[in-house]
């Protein structure tokens, strides 16, 4: 955009510069105007400079921002996924330990009562 108005403010000030040169002498009046349309193109482009600068900064700023929020999850969520992970192994420890005890348990019970009937509930 900065460009365009550039080019825009030279096209301008040489067109104008060429016009007054093809009907006379160029005036006083027309060089101040072509010193204002070369100024002005300078001034825009100085204030679009400071924007895209201002626009950066902030982009700056909050891209920061996001970077920071996003480590913190991915912490969290390595955080979770150990939890998650353990949790599944105890309980599978867990389920081991339990089917192995129930085993055990009808075990010495059948051969500490063979006379009574066990009636497994799976």
């Amino acid at each position: 955009m900065r460009t365009s108005n550039v080019v825009f403010y030279s096209v301008i000030s040489a067109y104008l510069l060429v016009l007054s040169g093809c009907t006379s002498t160029p005036t006083t009046a027309d060089h101040m105007r072509g010193h204002a349309t070369e100024m002005q193109a300078k001034v825009d482009l100085k204030h679009q400079l400071a924007k895209d600068w201002e626009k950066g900064t902030n982009m700056v700023s909050s891209g920061k921002k996001r970077v920071q929020d996003g480590e913190k999850r991915v912490k969290s969520a390595k955080r979770d996924l150990k939890r998650g992970q353990d949790d599944i192994e105890a309980g599978g420890r867990e389920i081991a330990k339990g089917q192995k005890l129930i085993q055990e348990s009808e075990r010495k019970f059948r051969e500490n009562f063979p006379e009574l009937a066990l009636k497994t509930v799976k």
